[in-house]
């Protein structure tokens, strides 16, 4: 991209509207750029708040060049330093790139007073090496060390997981193989727990990152597109010819990969070079992108997008569980009420009694926590009803245990949230009889609290946390005599939702409770 490209796009009118530039090559390293430095510069200049973000395997320039670098982007930006291993391994995946050199170029940034992280993608050859480089971070001063687990073994045509990857020389001759991880903690949740038929891509939900996140990609030669998987499908090598990791045949309509074929269609419209980036956005290449997701796969849907940014295979956004946004959830009792509202806001998945899944149902119960797998937060809404009816059966806690356990034994992570009601709060006498909802509440209560005990005392990787409501604002909630203009809104408790599972790591939030004061006169 020429330097009156980018002059163009980084209009000060631009960036006014601009939160972050993300500079992250899809074949290549943005730094070595022969204008990098004057492009983050002019940028600097021209916004001085805005956030410039990089991914980089530091392999080339000085420390001198890596300091001036710093100083340009000061207190508004990050450099994700790519370092997979140490000085025997990082090479292996980051060919031809010299581990010392990359160290003392961080080095320099971070000095100079820039922000760092290190992201590691494991790999067989080099997990035994993780702890070692994660304190060596923090010995240089990196912010956070990330270990990435690596979705390059998933084979997209055969949709199983391939045993090893071969490293090429230019003449095409194999030097080596890589291997994935074989330490669970470190392999990618998608490619372990593979399993889908072709009939998934025509029916998930698509919850794409371009949408959610406000952000698009604007390739090298100047196309404007919503993501970087868009380019690959133009340009990798598998959708030519024989190789990894392959091209499943749905990408293509009639013989032409279906994505090329959307952007050739609007090529001009889209390019940079030839439009401004305002007008870009106008193109009706967006309006047939979001209109595919609406159809099925052979009758217009885009495979790409179910396949990246579907509910269950989700390598991409597998190897960071750090970035909460793009989490996939899984809500019970998703049909009305708080979880049909909590399943559109996530664009989530899930189950209710509508659906044909009923949590009294031993069957169900092992099936919607064998399909809990796919999902990185699992909310157990859905409440069976008072326990002395013959549908009902304490199924919200059966349903917990059942997906706690079989969680454990896949060492998952994620987070469990289990919801529940003031009711179980009163202890009232059982007059004329047994108040079982607010029995079943309260073992709902115990038994979550019993599975964050398990996170607290290292027994488990995902968190689970209790969310006890009072009276909620629904449209039941409106429709009853006692309503008095107050409940809890919806829009707080997803809130609530989002704060939770952003916390640390090493954190969890047992439980929290919701209370409504039914009198309230206030604006």
């Amino acid at each position: 991209m020429s330097l009156e490209t980018l002059d163009r796009l980084f209009a000060v009118e631009t960036l006014k509207n601009i939160h972050q530039v993300f500079f992250c090559g899809s074949y290549g390293d943005p730094i070595v750029h022969p204008n990098f430095v004057d492009i983050v510069r002019k940028l600097r200049e021209r916004a001085p708040t805005v956030w410039i973000y990089i991914h980089t395997n530091g392999g080339v320039h000085d420390p001198v060049w890596w300091s001036t670098l710093a100083n340009i982007i000061g207190d508004y930006g990050r450099i994700d330093f790519n370092i997979d291993g140490l000085a025997d391994t990082n090479h292996l995946y980051r060919r031809n790139v010299i581990f010392d050199k990359v160290i003392n170029n961080a080095q320099a940034f971070i000095k100079a007073g820039a922000k760092a992280k290190w992201n590691f993608i494991v790999f067989k050859h080099n997990q035994h090496q993780v702890d070692e480089a994660r304190m060596l971070s923090t010995l240089i001063g990196f912010e956070e060390f990330v270990v990435r687990k690596t979705g390059r073994f998933l084979d997209h045509e055969e949709l199983t997981e391939y045993d090893e990857w071969p490293v090429k020389n230019n003449q095409g001759q194999t030097e080596y193989v890589i291997e994935p991880p074989t330490i669970d903690q470190y392999r990618n949740a998608s490619t372990k727990n593979v399993n889908i038929e072709p009939s998934y891509f025509s029916e998930t939900k698509i919850k794409c990152d371009a949408m959610e996140n406000k952000k698009v990609v604007i390739t090298a030669e100047g196309l404007v597109l919503p993501c970087n998987f868009f380019e690959h499908n133009m340009y990798d090598a598998r959708f030519y010819q024989d190789a990894k990791p392959g091209a499943n045949k749905m990408s293509f309509v009639d013989g032409e990969n279906h994505v090329q074929k959307i952007i050739n269609k609007y090529r001009d419209e889209i390019d940079i070079n030839k439009t401004s980036l305002e007008r870009a956005m106008r193109s009706e290449f967006w309006t047939e992108v979001m209109l595919s997701w609406e159809k099925e796969i052979g009758c217009g849907r885009i495979f790409e997008c179910a396949f990246t940014c579907g509910q269950k295979l989700t390598k991409v956004w597998d190897q960071n569980k750090s970035v909460t946004h793009a989490y996939r959830y899984y809500v019970t009792g998703n049909n009305r009420g708080l979880g049909k509202y909590l399943s559109d806001e996530y664009v989530g998945d899930g189950c209710s009694r509508s659906s044909g899944l009923d949590i009294t149902n031993p069957d169900d119960i092992q099936k919607i926590a064998k399909d809990s797998l796919m999902y990185d937060v699992f909310i157990n809404n859905a409440f069976d009803g008072p326990p002395d009816t013959d549908w009902a059966n304490y199924g919200q806690v059966n349903l917990l245990q059942e997906v706690y356990k079989i969680w454990k034994e896949n060492n998952k992570s994620g987070h469990i949230i289990n919801i529940s009601s003031v009711g179980c709060r009163d202890i009232v006498a059982p007059e004329p009889e047994f108040e079982t909802y607010r029995v079943a509440k309260a073992a709902l209560d115990y038994a979550s609290k019993q599975c964050a005990a398990s996170f607290k005392n290292g027994i488990v990787d995902f968190r689970t946390t209790l969310i006890t409501l009072d009276r909620l604002d629904t449209e039941l909630s409106r429709s009853r005599d006692n309503w008095t203009g107050n409940g809890v809104d919806l829009k707080d408790i997803k809130n609530f939702i989002d704060y939770l599972v952003s916390v640390k790591r090493n954190t969890v939030i047992q439980d929290a409770v919701f209370y409504v004061n039914f009198n309230h006169k206030g604006v």
